[in-house]
């Protein structure tokens, strides 16, 4: 009986856990620092869409955005710096406030250093 109580228990863990990784991040806002740009920027994601604003609140991209559980992935569209190079994919992670990015594949080496391995703090939308 206890050994089945505990197999429930890391069963009910893991699929927590799972959840979390899958934590959809539309309707979300996040800061980060851009050291090319000496600027925090803010990202908006949206439901299909998301875009970066300045701390002036001038828009630097506009992306589609395509969220399947803990995989994203993003095509430019336009904006003062888009990447046209293709399609970037990266894993995301929430832990606490903060968002990660963890590339997978992208062309674009601008977007990869804007968003590769920065911690991004949850943001008031």
């Amino acid at each position: 009986m206890r050994l089945f109580a505990i197999a429930i228990l890391i069963l009910f863990l893991s699929v927590g856990a799972n959840h979390l990784q899958a934590q959809s991040l539309a309707n979300t806002a996040w800061k980060f620092y851009v050291e090319p740009l000496h600027d925090t920027l803010t990202m908006h994601i949206g439901a299909d869409t998301s875009f970066s604003t300045s701390s002036s609140g001038e828009m630097i991209v506009r992306s589609l955005w395509k969220q399947v559980k803990d995989t994203v992935k993003i095509n430019d569209l336009d904006g003062m710096y888009p990447c046209t190079a293709g399609e970037g994919v990266y894993r995301v992670s929430i832990e606490g406030e903060y968002l990660n990015f963890i590339m997978v594949t992208d062309p674009c080496n601008q977007r990869a250093d804007a968003l590769n391995g920065v911690k991004f703090k949850k943001a008031d939308r």
